[in-house]
Protein backbone atom coordinates (compact mmCIF):
# COMPACT_ATOMS: atom_id res chain seq x y z
CA UNK A 1 0.00 0.00 0.00
CA UNK A 2 2.87 2.43 1.15
CA UNK A 3 4.95 2.00 -2.42
CA UNK A 4 0.88 2.74 -4.01
CA UNK A 5 0.98 5.89 -2.06
CA UNK A 6 3.93 7.14 -2.96
CA UNK A 7 3.43 6.80 -6.51
CA UNK A 8 0.19 8.29 -6.85
CA UNK A 9 2.01 11.40 -4.51
CA UNK A 10 4.65 11.26 -7.08
CA UNK A 11 2.21 11.66 -9.86
CA UNK A 12 0.05 14.08 -8.15
CA UNK A 13 2.61 16.14 -8.03
CA UNK A 14 3.91 16.23 -11.59
CA UNK A 15 0.56 16.78 -12.73
CA UNK A 16 0.12 20.13 -10.95
CA UNK A 17 3.97 21.11 -12.34
CA UNK A 18 2.74 20.46 -15.69
CA UNK A 19 -0.87 22.45 -14.71
CA UNK A 20 1.28 25.62 -14.07
CA UNK A 21 1.60 27.84 -16.54
CA UNK A 22 4.92 28.76 -18.31
CA UNK A 23 5.96 31.83 -19.38
CA UNK A 24 8.32 32.32 -22.89
CA UNK A 25 10.59 35.28 -22.13
CA UNK A 26 10.31 37.46 -25.08
CA UNK A 27 12.96 39.83 -24.05
CA UNK A 28 16.14 40.20 -26.19
CA UNK A 29 18.39 42.76 -28.30
CA UNK A 30 18.63 43.08 -32.01
CA UNK A 31 21.76 42.21 -34.09
CA UNK A 32 23.93 46.01 -34.00
CA UNK A 33 26.40 44.93 -36.74
CA UNK A 34 26.04 43.89 -39.97
CA UNK A 35 28.56 41.55 -42.19
CA UNK A 36 28.55 41.00 -46.00
CA UNK A 37 30.29 42.06 -49.24
CA UNK A 38 30.23 45.82 -50.46
CA UNK A 39 30.28 44.66 -53.99
CA UNK A 40 29.03 41.18 -56.29
CA UNK A 41 29.37 40.90 -59.47
CA UNK A 42 27.13 38.40 -60.69
CA UNK A 43 27.58 35.18 -62.33
CA UNK A 44 24.74 32.74 -63.39
CA UNK A 45 27.60 29.87 -63.51
CA UNK A 46 29.11 30.34 -60.59
CA UNK A 47 28.95 27.92 -57.46
CA UNK A 48 30.06 30.76 -55.23
CA UNK A 49 27.96 31.49 -52.15
CA UNK A 50 27.56 34.95 -50.75
CA UNK A 51 27.26 35.10 -46.92
CA UNK A 52 25.19 37.89 -45.23
CA UNK A 53 26.25 37.10 -41.30
CA UNK A 54 25.22 39.96 -38.36
CA UNK A 55 26.22 40.08 -34.65
CA UNK A 56 24.78 41.08 -31.22
CA UNK A 57 21.23 39.38 -31.03
CA UNK A 58 20.56 37.82 -28.14
CA UNK A 59 17.58 36.12 -25.77
CA UNK A 60 17.60 37.48 -22.23
CA UNK A 61 16.85 33.79 -21.36
CA UNK A 62 19.71 32.46 -23.30
CA UNK A 63 17.37 30.95 -25.86
CA UNK A 64 16.80 31.26 -29.97
CA UNK A 65 16.06 34.09 -31.66
CA UNK A 66 14.26 33.85 -35.42
CA UNK A 67 16.00 35.88 -37.91
CA UNK A 68 15.21 37.17 -41.74
CA UNK A 69 17.06 39.42 -43.81
CA UNK A 70 15.46 41.87 -45.43
CA UNK A 71 16.53 43.98 -49.08
CA UNK A 72 15.56 47.15 -50.17
CA UNK A 73 15.98 49.75 -52.90
CA UNK A 74 18.96 52.00 -51.92
CA UNK A 75 15.82 54.24 -51.03
CA UNK A 76 13.53 52.15 -49.31
CA UNK A 77 12.75 51.68 -46.12
CA UNK A 78 11.94 48.56 -45.47
CA UNK A 79 8.09 48.57 -45.14
CA UNK A 80 7.88 46.83 -48.56
CA UNK A 81 11.41 45.10 -48.82
CA UNK A 82 11.94 43.64 -52.44
CA UNK A 83 13.52 40.44 -50.70
CA UNK A 84 12.59 39.05 -47.17
CA UNK A 85 14.04 35.18 -45.96
CA UNK A 86 14.49 33.41 -43.03
CA UNK A 87 18.20 32.81 -42.05
CA UNK A 88 19.95 29.65 -42.72
CA UNK A 89 17.95 27.18 -40.31
CA UNK A 90 15.84 30.21 -39.30
CA UNK A 91 17.86 30.58 -35.97
CA UNK A 92 21.65 30.71 -37.50
CA UNK A 93 22.83 34.43 -37.65
CA UNK A 94 23.84 34.32 -41.11
CA UNK A 95 21.97 33.88 -44.64
CA UNK A 96 23.72 32.22 -47.35
CA UNK A 97 22.40 33.57 -51.34
CA UNK A 98 23.47 32.36 -54.84
CA UNK A 99 24.32 34.39 -57.62
CA UNK A 100 20.76 33.20 -59.23
CA UNK A 101 19.37 34.82 -56.19
CA UNK A 102 20.93 38.08 -55.92
CA UNK A 103 20.45 38.50 -59.59
CA UNK A 104 16.49 37.39 -59.50
CA UNK A 105 16.10 40.42 -57.05
CA UNK A 106 18.10 42.57 -58.83
CA UNK A 107 16.43 41.94 -61.99
CA UNK A 108 12.67 42.13 -60.07
CA UNK A 109 13.55 45.72 -59.34
CA UNK A 110 14.87 47.16 -62.69
CA UNK A 111 18.45 46.79 -62.71
CA UNK A 112 19.02 45.55 -66.64
CA UNK A 113 21.54 43.06 -68.01
CA UNK A 114 25.13 44.62 -67.21
CA UNK A 115 24.14 47.54 -65.05
CA UNK A 116 25.24 47.93 -61.61
CA UNK A 117 22.68 49.33 -58.46
CA UNK A 118 23.28 49.34 -54.92
CA UNK A 119 20.49 48.08 -52.71
CA UNK A 120 20.57 47.91 -48.44
CA UNK A 121 19.62 44.85 -46.37
CA UNK A 122 18.97 44.56 -42.56
CA UNK A 123 17.54 41.94 -40.64
CA UNK A 124 14.80 41.41 -37.76
CA UNK A 125 14.84 39.17 -34.84
CA UNK A 126 12.08 37.45 -33.23
CA UNK A 127 10.81 35.43 -30.51
CA UNK A 128 7.21 34.51 -29.17
CA UNK A 129 5.66 36.30 -31.84
CA UNK A 130 7.37 39.95 -30.84
CA UNK A 131 9.49 40.83 -33.77
CA UNK A 132 12.46 43.96 -33.89
CA UNK A 133 13.97 45.50 -36.61
CA UNK A 134 17.69 45.97 -36.20
CA UNK A 135 18.27 49.87 -36.17
CA UNK A 136 21.69 49.65 -38.62
CA UNK A 137 21.90 48.57 -42.30
CA UNK A 138 24.35 48.10 -44.73
CA UNK A 139 24.69 48.40 -48.61
CA UNK A 140 25.82 45.95 -51.36
CA UNK A 141 25.86 46.63 -54.93
CA UNK A 142 25.16 44.07 -57.62
CA UNK A 143 26.45 44.16 -60.85
CA UNK A 144 24.18 42.39 -63.39
CA UNK A 145 26.14 39.69 -66.41
CA UNK A 146 26.51 41.23 -69.49
CA UNK A 147 24.35 38.30 -70.95
CA UNK A 148 21.88 36.11 -70.02
CA UNK A 149 20.78 32.84 -71.08
CA UNK A 150 17.44 31.44 -69.59
CA UNK A 151 17.50 27.31 -69.72
CA UNK A 152 14.11 27.31 -70.88
CA UNK A 153 11.30 29.52 -72.37
CA UNK A 154 7.96 29.85 -72.82
CA UNK A 155 5.16 32.07 -74.93
CA UNK A 156 2.15 34.07 -73.80
CA UNK A 157 -0.03 36.48 -74.33
CA UNK A 158 -3.46 36.72 -76.45
CA UNK A 159 -1.74 36.11 -79.92
CA UNK A 160 -1.24 32.87 -78.89
CA UNK A 161 -3.47 28.87 -78.71
CA UNK A 162 -3.18 28.95 -74.90
CA UNK A 163 -4.10 33.01 -74.13
CA UNK A 164 -4.19 32.35 -70.32
CA UNK A 165 -1.04 29.79 -69.98
CA UNK A 166 2.09 29.24 -71.68
CA UNK A 167 3.29 27.79 -74.19
CA UNK A 168 6.74 25.69 -74.31
CA UNK A 169 9.29 26.53 -76.97
CA UNK A 170 12.05 23.36 -77.50
CA UNK A 171 15.74 24.05 -77.10
CA UNK A 172 17.50 23.63 -80.40
CA UNK A 173 21.42 24.86 -79.32
CA UNK A 174 22.42 26.75 -76.02
CA UNK A 175 20.49 30.14 -75.97
CA UNK A 176 18.41 29.16 -78.88
CA UNK A 177 14.59 28.18 -78.54
CA UNK A 178 12.23 27.22 -81.32
CA UNK A 179 7.98 26.62 -81.10
CA UNK A 180 5.70 25.63 -83.59
CA UNK A 181 2.40 27.12 -83.22
CA UNK A 182 -0.30 29.44 -84.75
CA UNK A 183 -1.14 33.04 -83.85
CA UNK A 184 -3.96 35.40 -83.86
CA UNK A 185 -3.82 39.20 -84.40
CA UNK A 186 -2.64 40.16 -80.52
CA UNK A 187 0.20 40.49 -78.32
CA UNK A 188 2.82 38.58 -76.88
CA UNK A 189 5.45 37.79 -74.50
CA UNK A 190 8.53 35.72 -73.35
CA UNK A 191 8.69 33.93 -69.83
CA UNK A 192 11.69 31.95 -68.42
CA UNK A 193 9.17 30.12 -66.33
CA UNK A 194 5.75 29.23 -65.71
CA UNK A 195 4.87 31.09 -62.63
CA UNK A 196 4.64 34.80 -62.21
CA UNK A 197 7.97 35.64 -60.71
CA UNK A 198 9.67 34.39 -63.97
CA UNK A 199 12.18 36.81 -65.90
CA UNK A 200 10.08 38.17 -68.69
CA UNK A 201 11.36 39.40 -72.38
CA UNK A 202 10.13 41.45 -75.30
CA UNK A 203 11.26 42.77 -78.47
CA UNK A 204 12.18 46.50 -79.06
CA UNK A 205 11.68 48.97 -81.69
CA UNK A 206 14.62 47.45 -83.86
CA UNK A 207 13.04 44.02 -83.45
CA UNK A 208 15.88 42.75 -80.82
CA UNK A 209 15.12 40.61 -77.70
CA UNK A 210 15.35 42.39 -74.72
CA UNK A 211 14.14 42.56 -71.36
CA UNK A 212 10.89 43.99 -70.71
CA UNK A 213 7.76 43.19 -69.62
CA UNK A 214 5.16 44.93 -72.34
CA UNK A 215 4.29 42.63 -74.48
CA UNK A 216 4.87 43.19 -78.68
CA UNK A 217 2.07 42.95 -81.02
CA UNK A 218 1.77 40.57 -84.14
CA UNK A 219 -0.39 39.90 -86.47
CA UNK A 220 -2.37 36.88 -87.40
CA UNK A 221 -0.73 34.13 -89.74
CA UNK A 222 -2.88 31.91 -92.12
CA UNK A 223 -0.68 29.03 -91.38
CA UNK A 224 1.20 27.58 -88.95
CA UNK A 225 4.31 29.34 -88.03
CA UNK A 226 7.60 28.24 -86.34
CA UNK A 227 9.37 31.17 -84.10
CA UNK A 228 13.09 30.80 -83.22
CA UNK A 229 14.76 33.23 -80.04
CA UNK A 230 18.57 33.24 -80.46
CA UNK A 231 19.79 34.70 -77.28
CA UNK A 232 23.05 34.87 -78.39
CA UNK A 233 22.15 37.46 -81.40
CA UNK A 234 19.33 38.81 -79.80
CA UNK A 235 17.05 37.92 -82.70
CA UNK A 236 13.35 36.65 -83.28
CA UNK A 237 12.86 34.88 -86.82
CA UNK A 238 9.21 33.57 -88.05
CA UNK A 239 8.99 30.94 -90.33
CA UNK A 240 5.57 30.08 -92.00
CA UNK A 241 4.79 26.29 -92.74
CA UNK A 242 2.42 25.61 -95.23
CA UNK A 243 2.86 22.08 -95.56
CA UNK A 244 4.31 18.53 -94.48
CA UNK A 245 3.89 16.05 -96.65
CA UNK A 246 4.98 12.42 -95.77
CA UNK A 247 6.88 10.16 -99.08
CA UNK A 248 7.92 7.24 -100.30
CA UNK A 249 11.64 7.09 -100.91
CA UNK A 250 12.00 6.01 -104.26
CA UNK A 251 8.81 7.57 -105.72
CA UNK A 252 8.27 10.29 -103.94
CA UNK A 253 4.18 9.31 -103.60
CA UNK A 254 2.32 10.87 -100.82
CA UNK A 255 2.05 8.49 -98.07
CA UNK A 256 -0.03 11.68 -95.59
CA UNK A 257 -1.00 15.13 -95.86
CA UNK A 258 0.02 16.52 -92.04
CA UNK A 259 -2.39 18.26 -90.95
CA UNK A 260 -1.75 21.22 -87.72
CA UNK A 261 -4.31 20.35 -84.90
CA UNK A 262 -2.71 22.58 -82.29
CA UNK A 263 -0.28 22.50 -79.34
CA UNK A 264 2.61 22.01 -82.06
CA UNK A 265 1.26 18.69 -83.18
CA UNK A 266 1.26 17.46 -86.94
CA UNK A 267 -1.41 14.61 -87.61
CA UNK A 268 -2.87 12.55 -90.48
CA UNK A 269 -5.31 10.06 -88.95
CA UNK A 270 -6.66 6.88 -90.79
CA UNK A 271 -3.45 6.82 -92.75
CA UNK A 272 -3.30 3.65 -95.16
CA UNK A 273 0.04 2.19 -95.29
CA UNK A 274 1.36 -0.13 -98.38
CA UNK A 275 4.71 -0.47 -99.49
CA UNK A 276 5.45 0.03 -103.01
CA UNK A 277 6.56 -3.13 -104.73
CA UNK A 278 8.16 -3.31 -108.23
CA UNK A 279 5.37 -3.17 -111.03
CA UNK A 280 2.77 -2.26 -108.19
CA UNK A 281 0.88 1.18 -108.38
CA UNK A 282 3.07 4.41 -108.56
CA UNK A 283 6.28 2.31 -108.39
CA UNK A 284 8.85 3.36 -110.93
CA UNK A 285 10.02 0.77 -113.50
CA UNK A 286 13.34 0.32 -112.06
CA UNK A 287 12.54 -0.66 -108.74
CA UNK A 288 13.88 -4.05 -108.23
CA UNK A 289 12.67 -4.27 -104.14
CA UNK A 290 10.19 -3.51 -101.53
CA UNK A 291 10.38 -0.07 -100.47
CA UNK A 292 9.85 0.41 -96.96
CA UNK A 293 11.92 3.86 -96.77
CA UNK A 294 10.28 7.40 -96.52
CA UNK A 295 11.11 10.91 -95.04
CA UNK A 296 9.07 13.97 -94.80
CA UNK A 297 9.29 17.09 -96.76
CA UNK A 298 8.09 20.50 -95.23
CA UNK A 299 7.71 23.26 -97.51
CA UNK A 300 8.74 26.22 -95.34
CA UNK A 301 8.54 30.23 -96.50
CA UNK A 302 7.35 28.43 -99.83
CA UNK A 303 10.46 25.85 -100.36
CA UNK A 304 10.32 22.49 -99.68
CA UNK A 305 13.18 21.19 -96.98
CA UNK A 306 13.65 17.24 -95.95
CA UNK A 307 12.36 16.37 -92.30
CA UNK A 308 14.65 13.15 -91.68
CA UNK A 309 16.32 11.21 -89.87
CA UNK A 310 19.20 12.86 -88.27
CA UNK A 311 21.93 10.40 -88.69
CA UNK A 312 20.90 9.46 -92.16
CA UNK A 313 21.07 5.92 -91.58
CA UNK A 314 18.09 4.30 -93.22
CA UNK A 315 19.42 0.15 -93.67
CA UNK A 316 17.18 -1.37 -90.80
CA UNK A 317 13.92 -1.22 -89.67
CA UNK A 318 12.92 -0.33 -86.16
CA UNK A 319 12.14 -3.24 -83.47
CA UNK A 320 9.07 -2.60 -81.16
CA UNK A 321 11.64 -1.30 -78.42
CA UNK A 322 13.60 1.95 -80.38
CA UNK A 323 13.75 4.54 -78.58
CA UNK A 324 12.10 7.52 -79.24
CA UNK A 325 15.04 9.39 -80.31
CA UNK A 326 15.35 6.83 -83.58
CA UNK A 327 12.33 8.29 -84.67
CA UNK A 328 13.48 12.37 -84.23
CA UNK A 329 13.28 14.56 -86.98
CA UNK A 330 16.06 16.77 -88.09
CA UNK A 331 15.86 19.68 -91.05
CA UNK A 332 17.95 19.42 -94.14
CA UNK A 333 18.53 20.37 -97.92
CA UNK A 334 16.76 17.57 -100.01
CA UNK A 335 18.25 14.78 -101.27
CA UNK A 336 16.29 11.56 -102.56
CA UNK A 337 18.26 8.74 -100.82
CA UNK A 338 19.53 10.72 -97.39
CA UNK A 339 17.82 10.97 -94.20
CA UNK A 340 15.18 7.99 -94.98
CA UNK A 341 13.68 5.75 -92.57
CA UNK A 342 12.59 2.38 -92.69
CA UNK A 343 9.03 1.56 -91.81
CA UNK A 344 8.26 -1.80 -89.32
CA UNK A 345 6.90 -4.34 -91.16
CA UNK A 346 3.84 -4.62 -89.15
CA UNK A 347 2.39 -1.24 -91.05
CA UNK A 348 2.31 -2.87 -94.24
CA UNK A 349 -1.13 -3.14 -95.26
CA UNK A 350 -2.40 -1.26 -91.83
CA UNK A 351 -3.95 2.17 -91.35
CA UNK A 352 -2.45 3.96 -88.76
CA UNK A 353 -2.44 7.71 -87.23
CA UNK A 354 1.07 9.63 -87.97
CA UNK A 355 1.59 12.50 -85.46
CA UNK A 356 4.35 14.74 -85.49
CA UNK A 357 5.34 16.21 -81.90
CA UNK A 358 7.27 19.23 -82.52
CA UNK A 359 8.54 18.89 -78.71
CA UNK A 360 8.08 15.76 -77.46
CA UNK A 361 10.64 15.13 -74.03
CA UNK A 362 13.01 17.88 -75.58
CA UNK A 363 12.92 16.28 -78.99
CA UNK A 364 10.93 17.08 -82.50
CA UNK A 365 9.61 13.24 -83.41
CA UNK A 366 6.85 12.06 -85.44
CA UNK A 367 4.85 8.38 -84.36
CA UNK A 368 2.60 5.45 -85.62
CA UNK A 369 -0.13 4.87 -83.41
CA UNK A 370 -3.71 3.58 -83.53
CA UNK A 371 -2.47 0.62 -86.26
CA UNK A 372 -5.65 -1.05 -87.31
Amino acid sequence: MKKIYYFLLSLTVLLTACGEDYDLSTGFTVPNALNGPASVKLDLSSSENIVFSWEGGKANDGGILIYQILFDKESGNFSDPLLKLQSDLGGLSKRTLTHVELNKMARQAGLKTGESGSFKWTVTASRGGVEHMAEVSEKVTLTRPDEEIPEQLYLRGTATENPDGNSAFRTVSDGAFTIYTTLKAGNLLLADAENEDAALYTVDGSSKIVEGSNPWSTEAYDSPIRMTINFNTKQISIDRITGIRMIWGCSFGVIANMNYVGGGIFESRNTSINFVIPGGPGAPEWLGWVEERYYFIATVNGADICWGRMDGVHGERPSDTEPISFYEIGEFPWSQWDHLWKMAGKLDGKSCTVTIDTNKDGLMIHQFTDIQ
